[in-house]
């Protein structure tokens, strides 16, 4: 009463750690933050494909702390409250949730309001002592452009790079985040199956970017796209504590979908929420399609830089010796500094010994054998010159690899075959071909997955199936006077073919081959070499037929303007001599827009057929 009299009062008793717990469960209900999409990030999950409903990306028993988590937010949500609420024992060699979930921990603390006091904070020593080294002030996609003789890799490769703050420091210097399938496969048919099924884990892993640049640049001959992204401190920390959570999580790797770029997009949801990047990408998520995408947010690209391949800064001091001056080269390689002659200029002696010198570089990290004391002593005639006049870097490509047309083509046109009149629709999910736009894409690199065309005949009321190609590569790279390159194709799915008593049938089979192409002016690439293919059918005489001949290629590449000539034939098991001459040709409307016209001959079991094609392409955005 006196107490009461004097305006004091006794203080309420402190609530306990479960009264604590239960409001904040209880305050998570009531906002729904189980259904939120910032909560759904952290859980990557992701809406089911044919069945409704949603699913974490990945069932890594590590990454939740329900064991129904990967299936129910909920569930996850309550337990990682719970363990917030578990005991700190310091000298434990098991992470704490506070630690192990760190980000979430994080995003919980801001959406509920979480009083510090509310419970004993983990120290985190671990990711302290991780997240200092790695020091992250910015983040870069970094893109490297295709490289053929990796399934995985066909149509490149995207990860991200961590920069430290402020501008002095060097890039190579930075950590990059990677996502790619763990598998020590050596055999490519078997790879490219399971990695086309999910058939591979994949797992996140950050690494020296000078590791990669080392790998991408220098060893695989990959160009380089650097995209500074506009992410703020709070953001770059938000997804860098993701990226700890992440560590030796595996996630099932699709080449196709649920790849490196896509998980990398999960990231930046995570990094910025109200994000919806992934969202864009049901079936398919191909790298340069999903640095679109994560462009699109205005104001998101901060800056961008080209780092040229070893083999594009080689190529591109050589283009500017004569013929003359390659001959000295050669001599070089051969001789030393002793077969430099001296009635040359200087500064074209410091650029002929500067190329020879760079070409036993380049030798060398590809892995051939090289004279080490003729390197150095290129090396050290080249620095008795003095410095070079000014750099010779190659000329940044006037269209980066987003600013190409889209992967995603639909074409609607007519035609007609033999006598038949017909009208068709073409689908193509991705990626490029050699008649496509060449801007943003690498020149001799053709990549075509799913290419589907559906017919309708006109005369007799049908609709087939007259195409559907799973997987069609092309390599054609030129051969130069170092470099040796050889140039390779490879097809394979279901086709409309001549059949032994005349007409057309559905046939499956598998094409494939090499030889050599050469460049023949600016603009123009010839190719030759030998096709092999095989082909099955019921209709079919020896049900399969297998057969080998030549091909010859002649490519026109111009700014809107390409053509094609090919010309092959083959004999078969069967008796029998196939060859097709056809043409094609396109012209680019716009980056959306494209009007191709083909026209081709051919004969099989003593029977011709001509046929004509005109088709418009249209690339869409995802």
């Amino acid at each position: 009463m006196l107490l009461a009299l004097l305006g004091l009062s006794l203080p309420m008793a402190a609530a306990t750690d479960q009264e604590k717990l239960d409001r904040l469960l209880e305050r998570a209900t009531e906002l729904r933050l189980a259904e939120s999409r910032g909560w759904l990030d952290l859980l990557h999950y992701d809406q089911r494909r044919v069945l409704p409903g949603k699913r974490s990306g990945t069932r890594d028993p590590a990454f939740f702390l329900a064991s129904d988590g990967w299936r129910d937010p909920e569930a996850e949500l309550q337990a990682t409250l719970r363990g917030l609420f578990q005991p700190v024992e310091p000298d434990s060699d098991e992470q704490h949730p506070q630690c192990a979930f760190i980000a979430r921990y994080h995003w919980l603390k801001e959406q509920l309001e979480i009083d510090p006091g509310d419970f004993p904070e983990a120290p985190c020593q671990r990711y302290q002592e991780w997240i200092e080294a790695i020091n992250p002030g910015a983040v870069t996609i970094v893109f490297a452009d295709a490289y053929m003789n990796n399934p995985a890799s066909m149509y490149g490769h995207t990860l991200l790079r961590v920069d430290p703050p402020g501008e002095d420091s060097s890039r190579l210097l930075s950590y990059v985040i990677n996502h790619a399938a763990d598998t020590d496969e050596t055999s490519g048919l078997v790879f490219a199956v399971r990695g086309l099924t999910g058939g591979y884990p994949g797992r996140f892993s950050v690494m020296p970017y000078y590791e990669k640049v080392q790998e991408y640049n220098h060893l695989e001959n990959r160009d380089l796209w650097e995209y500074e992204l506009a992410l703020d401190q709070d953001e770059v920390d938000q997804m860098m504590r993701h990226v700890w959570e992440l560590r030796g999580i595996a996630f099932p790797y699709y080449f196709l979908h649920q790849n490196c770029s896509y998980r990398l997009l999960k990231l930046l949801e995570v990094a910025r929420p109200g994000l919806t990047l992934s969202d864009r990408f049901s079936w398919w998520a191909t790298p340069t399609d999903t640095i679109r995408v994560a462009l699109e947010p205005e104001g998101m690209l901060a800056d961008t830089r080209y780092r040229p391949a070893s083999r594009t800064r080689l190529e591109h001091q050589l283009d500017g010796l004569d013929d003359e001056e390659i001959d000295q080269v050669r001599r070089l390689l051969e001789d030393g500094p002793e077969g430099l002659a001296g009635n040359a200029e200087p500064e074209r002696q410091q650029v002929m010994l500067e190329s020879a010198h760079d070409l036993l570089h380049y030798r060398m990290e590809a892995g051939d054998e090289v004279q080490r004391e003729r390197l150095r002593s290129l090396l050290v005639a080249r620095s008795e010159l003095g410095p070079p006049p000014d750099s010779n870097e190659p000329p940044t490509p006037d269209t980066r690899p987003d600013e190409g047309h889209s992967t995603l083509r639909l074409g609607f046109g007519g035609g007609r075959r033999d006598d038949a009149n017909h009208i068709g629709l073409h689908w193509r999910p991705a990626y490029h071909d050699l008649l496509d736009p060449a801007p943003g894409y690498r020149d001799g690199a053709h990549i075509s997955f799913g290419d589907t065309r559906l017919l309708y005949d006109l005369d007799r009321d049908r609709l087939q199936l007259d195409r559907l190609r799973l997987v069609d590569v092309e390599s054609l790279v030129p051969r130069e006077p170092f470099f040796q390159s050889r140039s390779w194709h490879i097809g394979g799915g279901l086709e409309q073919r001549l059949r032994p008593q005349g007409g057309y049938g559905l046939q499956t089979g598998l094409e494939g081959g090499g030889g050599f192409s050469w460049l023949a002016g600016d603009n123009w690439l010839f190719y030759a070499g030998l096709r092999g293919a095989a082909w099955g059918a019921a209709h079919l005489d020896d049900t399969v037929r297998a057969g080998l001949g030549p091909r010859l290629d002649l490519l026109y590449g111009g700014e809107r303007w390409r053509t094609r000539l090919r010309a092959e034939g083959g004999a078969f098991t069967d008796h029998q001599f196939q060859w097709r001459l056809a043409l094609e040709q396109d012209l680019s409307l716009n980056r959306h827009l494209g009007l191709r016209l083909s026209a081709s001959r051919e004969q099989d079991f003593d029977h011709h057929v001509n046929r004509v094609d005109l088709i418009l392409h249209w690339y869409i955005d995802p």
